[in-house]
């Protein structure tokens, strides 16, 4: 877990600046006509739950929570113990979140949205489909205020079960420096995805290749999940 701990520890400082030009997941949530109250798990700096109206972002990492620039109720914990009873409507696990911990722990994720979200509510994941990250270097991210310019690119490596991914950030502020971070990820096809839903009393009820409500294909890069409470 240091791996990840060190990760956001560093991009807490940029990742309203990294990310928060990227929209395109919210707007996928509120056509889904997601409805309150709302919890958004491993949320960040808020970029996603900030957009619904008395929304509660969960986060463990406390310096993403502390440089949020973002208006949410923040809560900081852990998604394998979720410190809530069953109150909400709609929970978003947004943007690759879900893949940071082993198949094991996703479960156990999985089980406590379950147990939190009303009957017939919804549960949000969006996540990479499966093994179909290409070769080759992938642009995340430009940024430039007139005071600070980044740029983000990124590389996948495959170790087996899980990739590797090199983030490396060109950062113009002050200074002019680079730096290169690693996190290790943990993909899932949608078929595991699915049974793992079904085992935690949700019934899938739609699955997509981007956000634009394009269908799920095989070679689909995005698999975004909504799934019912039961």
């Amino acid at each position: 877990m240091r791996e990840i701990e060190d990760f956001y520890d560093f991009e807490s400082t940029y990742y309203d600046k990294i990310y928060g030009i990227f929209s395109q997941d919210i707007s996928f949530y509120k056509s889904m006509s997601a409805t309150p109250p709302y919890l958004e798990i491993f949320a960040g700096t808020g970029r996603i739950i900030s957009k619904f109206n008395g929304g509660i972002g969960l986060e463990i990492n406390p310096n993403m929570l502390r440089k949020s620039v973002n208006s949410f109720i923040k809560v900081m914990g852990d998604a394998r113990t979720l410190p809530f009873k069953k109150y909400f409507n709609t929970v978003i696990i947004g943007l690759n979140s879900l893949l940071l911990v082993p198949n094991e722990q996703k479960k156990s994720i999985l089980s406590e949205a379950r147990r939190v979200l009303n009957r017939n509510g919804f549960l949000f994941v969006d996540i990479i489909n499966g093994f179909t990250l290409r070769r080759g270097t992938y642009d995340i991210s430009k940024f430039n205020d007139g005071r600070t310019e980044i740029s983000l690119k990124m590389k996948a490596r495959r170790l087996r079960d899980r990739y590797q991914l090199r983030y490396s950030y060109s950062i113009f502020d002050q200074t002019k420096r680079s730096v290169e971070k690693t996190i290790t990820i943990y993909p899932i096809t949608p078929e595991e995805l699915r049974e793992m839903l079904t085992s935690e009393n949700f019934e899938v009820d739609g699955t997509f290749g981007d956000y634009d409500l394009s269908p799920l294909e095989l070679e689909s890069e995005k698999l975004i999940v909504r799934a019912k409470a039961i």
